[in-house]
Parts: structure tokens; C-alpha cells; sequence
């Protein structure tokens, strides 16, 4: 069977079975998004007896509206990095994600998805960005990323004071990718199967509702990971919550460009149009109506020619140094291992993940992936990302119903018609379904609160 992919991503998807009895694996992978797929795919190319579990289908969670983009320009992550971690550590992982790109460019050769060359801009908008624009510029220099200052912002659909280009970066349809990935996974011996959540973890055992699956090392690609009860990582990550919005009409975009404000727009092109990214704030903060007002206001600015086709809302996850959280949730539980925090860039830190799972089942570890280990010293967070115990500070009112991961009141948004969790960033359907972890059990909602 084939469903239709976003409007923009113009494709189809295959399929797959809803697990059905017990199975062992070397590695069982929970979440079926762009992390689970690339590592699904390295590990069963490399022999590694693979099993996949997604609670819905593939790609349906934040990879649904990733936007593709393929760059070591990654904005002000370097920054945040260098300000919590040092600038060794900012150098190497701007290293590596200069190496993810090549690797994701050869491997999009052997699968025959479609990529396009094209530059990424960095640009400040007015003059009050132009010291943010030149911190950006200098840091990345010393770096030693491909910057150089534009004042043209390459055909930019509005006026822009400066910005910065990076040239020879890449873009791709997410979802294309990802299915590609996953027919290579499955040619592999990768056994993948859709509508199966995950619902218990008991040591290296997962039980789904008709199955289960016994492996030697699990690992939780879902976002915020599920079932996760550790504060000291649950301090680490934010749930963030991400407008996709496409557009039609005209100017025709030629590059991409990012807003030097971590919290603005970031366009990329489409045959029609533009896919536009605008960050909503943190996941259940109860901002999502100012952040939709400033974007309805900016959009009519800055694109007034442009019309929606579609929007979409997805969950990223940041991590409070900038650095990805990959390896072991607890050191004394080696086998159960997290990959996320990527702070919005899931193409390249999707195949970081893979090489260090993959180092680390065949016993040829990936010498940089100490970097990435979940327990590091947690760094000085800012406001706001400190909220692994904010269930206990009343957020909502006592007749909320409840997050099941750890008891948090549940914030309804009438937007996105789903109940948010402000403590982890877990998300409900009306019903109470689960959409996106920690949690792994559905949340109990009274009709009344329907």
C-alpha cells in the first residue's frame, strides 16, 4: 500500500507490518523517523541483526516537516557550544557535521535521491542585527567553516541589512530520503514495523501491544526519549514546538536563508514556492498565539506575494550545551542508549547518531563520541529549560488531566488541537492518544475535558 507524502515533498511511501509475537535482535531501534531510519540502515548494512519499532509510520513525527536541509551552517548552535562546552568542542562537531554532509551526499548517490546544490544564508535583518551577524562570522571563522560576508544575501525575497554565505551546501526531500533509506534497510534484513508503540521497557525487553522484542542494546529515536525518568537528562533536553509552513508564489527562491535570531524564519526553496520554519517556543509554554500572530505579521511583511498551501507543526528537541545527546541514558545501563537534542538539524545529526551506534555495537567506537554522551555535566542552562520538576509548581488548573510520565498538568491549545505536557514536552490528541514522548502510556481525558 502507498499513502501520499506533504504537498511539497511530491512522493509516495511503502508500508509496513504492525508487529505480531516475540522476536530477538542485536539492536532493537524505537521510532522510525530520520535518526531511527539512518541508524536502522548502517547498522543492517554492517550485518547487525536490526529491528525497528514505530508507533505510527514512518517519518510521521518531526521528519514529517523537516525542511532538508543539508549544511554544516548550522547558525547560532556553534555559539552556544563554544559558550557552554569550549571551542575544541564546537571545532570537532562542526567537523563532524561538515563529514555527515559528504557521507549523506554519497549515500544519496547510491539511492538515487535527488539533491540540489545551492548556498545558505545567514542574514541580519535590520542594523540592530548586524553585531550578532559579525559575532556569528568571526566565531565560524575560527572554526574553520566555509563563511564569507554577502551583501547581496543571494536574491533574498526581502531587503536584508548583511549576511553570511556558505556556499556547496545541499538540499533534499526528507521523506524521499527517508524511505529510500528504509527499502535499503529492509534489503539489508532490517525487520521494520509501523503501528507498533512501544508501551513498556523492562531491562533489554520492549513490549508493544501484540509483541515484543528481546535485544542486546536498545535504542530510543523518538525525540524526547520514551520512558525516560532520569532529571539529570530530562534537564538537558526541551521540547520545542516548529511551524512548517509552505508557500506558493512568487519571488522564486534560489538559496536558503536563515534569520540570525535563533527564534525567527528560515526559507528554503521549492518547485513552487518556499517552505518557511518559524519556532513557536517551547512545547506546552502556552505562546503558541503571540508566536502565530508575529509570524502572520512577518510573513505579510516580508512575503506578500506568497500564499499558504500547507501547515504543519512539529517537535524539536534542544539540548541545553547545543551539543546532540547520543549513547547511554545512565552509564550503569550501557545497553539502553538515546539519540536526540539536535536543535532543529536532523539530517546531519541523524547519521552522527548512526556512526556512533554503529561504532559501538561493532566495537570500533567513533573516537568523538564521548562528546555526545547524554551524562555529561549538565552546563548552565538558561531560564526557562530548567523544568524537569515543573509539575510540581501548579502550572495548570487542578481539573487538567494528567501526563502519565510524571504526572505534569496537561495544557490543551486549541491551534493544534492536542494536550501538551510543559514539564517534558510529551503531546496528546484530544482523545488523549499519545503523539510524542516521553510517555509512553495515552493520557486520561474526561469527556468534560474533551
Amino acid at each position: 500500500m502507498m499513502e501520499d507524502f506533504p504537498l511539497w515533498e511530491q512522493g509516495t511511501r511503502q508500508t509496513y507490518p504492525s508487529l505480531r509475537g516475540a522476536l530477538q535482535a542485536d539492536v532493537a531501534i524505537v521510532g522510525g523517523g530520520l535518526t531511527g531510519i539512518s541508524c536502522a540502515a548502517m547498522l543492517s548494512a554492517l550485518g547487525v541483526k536490526t529491528v525497528l519499532l514505530e508507533a505510527r509510520q514512518l517519518g510521521r513525527g518531526a521528519s514529517w516537516n523537516c525542511t532538508g536541509k543539508v549544511t554544516s551552517q548550522l547558525a547560532g548552535v556553534y555559539q552556544t557550544i563554544a559558550d557552554a562546552a569550549g571551542m575544541d568542542a564546537a571545532a570537532t562537531y562542526a567537523r563532524l557535521m561538515r563529514q555527515s554532509m559528504l557521507d549523506v551526499r554519497e549515500l544519496c548517490g547510491k539511492l538515487q535521491v535527488p539533491v540540489q546544490e545551492h548556498s545558505v544564508y545567514v542574514f541580519a535583518e535590520t542594523t540592530d542585527d548586524l553585531p550578532a551577524l559579525h559575532r556569528m562570522f568571526d566565531l565560524q571563522k575560527r572554526l574553520g567553516l566555509p563563511v564569507a560576508m554577502a551583501k547581496d544575501a543571494g536574491g533574498c525575497p526581502f531587503p536584508v541589512e548583511l549576511a553570511l554565505v556558505t556556499e556547496h551546501q545541499l538540499l533534499l526531500p526528507p521523506l524521499i530520503y527517508l524511505h529510500a533509506l528504509a527499502a535499503f534497510a529492509a534489503e539489508q534484513g532490517c525487520h521494520i514495523y509501523e503501528n507498533s508503540p512501544v508501551r513498556a521497557i523492562d531491562g533489554r525487553q520492549l513490549f508493544t501491544p501484540e509483541g515484543s522484542v528481546e535485544a542486546a542494546t536498545i535504542l530510543l529515536a523518538t525525540g524526547s526519549p520514551v520512558g525516560c525518568m532520569s532529571l539529570p537528562r530530562l534537564c538537558m533536553m526541551q521540547q520545542r514546538t516548529c511551524a512548517t509552513v509552505t508557500l506558493e508564489g512568487n519571488p522564486p527562491l534560489l538559496n536558503s536563508y536563515l534569520s540570525v535570531q535563533p527564534d525567527e524564519l528560515t526559507l528554503r526553496p521549492t518547485q513552487t514556492g518556499a517552505l518557511l520554519a518559524w519556532d513557536m517556543g517551547r512545547t506546552g509554554s502556552g505562546k503558541r498565539e503571540q508566536r502565530q500572530r508575529i509570524l502572520r505579521r512577518t510573513m505579510g511583511a516580508l512575503l506578500p506575494e506568497m500564499h499558504v498551501q500547507e501547515s504543519h507543526i512539529r517537535q524539536d528537541v534542544w539540548s541545553g550545551d547545543g551539543l546532540p545527546l547520543i549513547g547511554p541514558i545512565k552509564p550503569q545501563q550501557s545497553y539502553l542508549w538515546m539519540a536526540t537534542g539536535y536543535s532543529g538539524w536532523g539530517v546531519l545529526n541523524s547519521h552522527l547518531a548512526a556512526r556512533c551506534i554503529a561504532g559501538h555495537v561493532t566495537g570500533h567506537p567513533l573516537p568523538e563520541a564521548s562528546l555526545f554522551r547524554p551524562d555529561r555535566p549538565s552546563p548552565k542552562l538558561p531560564e526557562g529549560m530548567r523544568i524537569a520538576g515543573a509539575y510540581l509548581q501548579g502550572l495548570t488548573h487542578l481539573s487538567a488531566p494528567t501526563c502519565p510520565h510524571m504526572g505534569g498538568k496537561l495544557r490543551y491549545d486549541p491551534a493544534s488541537q492536542r494536550w501538551e505536557c510543559p514539564c517534558h514536552g510529551s503531546t496528546f490528541t484530544t482523545m488523549g492518544e499519545t503523539l510524542d514522548g516521553p510517555a509512553m502510556q495515552p493520557a486520561e481525558v474526561s469527556a468534560k475535558q474533551r
